[in-house]
């Protein structure tokens, strides 16, 4: 908290384990006003992972964030997210469409991309990874998003946006516009979520022997460890920022 009065950009904290971020964004609330934000870990394997995994919502929405320059002040992570790698910004931009009101929405191309992107079609959405079309409105539910989204056409034309509540279907926002981006959660990406943090990032990492070590055991539990990035290469890119390593006394 004190580092965050003097940081130039987002401050990073990384833990030795996943669990330990909640205990973690406990504590931080006692010391400072200024809201958390979370860059999770996925539990697990990159052939078993799916649109409706709440962790991939979460990492997918903050490298948005990132990547759109609107990060937030404090970042909460673990070295297993920092070992699992990340799609790269050009794959986020080609996976990502933007609906506006006053333009024209070709539906039926719109829907194909969202099936394509694995979208499931239901009569109702409920969760990530659903729509639901009924004559000139269509419900969409990316993953990512805390509420749906109501998009009414008027022809081809966009009418009205808004985001609705699940259970009482009424609308809570009214939107000019939005993005959706969807990425196949079981796809092999290479990248690292160094190259979204700003420059003028600052690192804490705490309990340095404890992240290396549970670093190590986590690659071990991998059944192809070569898919993730190794210790060695995470702690390099992490040097490029100022760093600073806390440990209890």
């Amino acid at each position: 908290a004190a580092l965050l009065q003097h940081a130039p950009g987002p401050l990073l904290v990384v833990v030795a384990q996943p669990s330990r971020l909640d205990e973690l964004s406990d504590d931080l609330s006692l010391f400072t006003q200024v809201p958390s934000d979370r860059f999770p870990a996925w539990e697990s394997e990159p052939g078993e992972r799916i649109l409706v995994d709440e962790i991939y919502g979460d990492r997918l929405r903050l490298l948005k964030m990132l990547a759109g320059g609107d990060w937030p002040p404090i970042i909460l992570t673990s070295i297993q997210s920092l070992l699992q790698p990340v799609p790269s910004r050009r794959l986020v931009n080609e996976n990502t469409r933007r609906i506006e009101t006053g333009t024209e929405l070709p539906t039926d191309d719109f829907l194909r991309w969202l099936v394509e992107h694995r979208f499931h079609n239901t009569s109702a959405v409920e969760l990530p990874g659903e729509v639901s079309v009924r004559g000139g409105i269509i419900d969409v539910f990316a993953p990512g998003w805390d509420e749906p989204v109501r998009i009414e056409l008027f022809g081809a034309q966009v009418e009205s946006l808004r985001k609705f509540d699940i259970a009482t279907q009424r609308s809570s926002q009214t939107l000019e516009s939005f993005e959706i981006t969807v990425i196949d959660p079981g796809r092999d990406d290479r990248e690292h979520l160094d190259e979204y943090l700003p420059p003028d990032t600052w690192m804490v990492l705490v309990e340095m022997n404890q992240i290396q070590e549970e670093g190590q055991r986590y690659l071990e539990r991998l059944e192809q460890p070569e898919k993730a990035h190794n210790i060695p290469s995470v702690l390099q890119r992490i040097s490029r920022f100022p760093t600073v390593t806390a440990s209890a006394v």
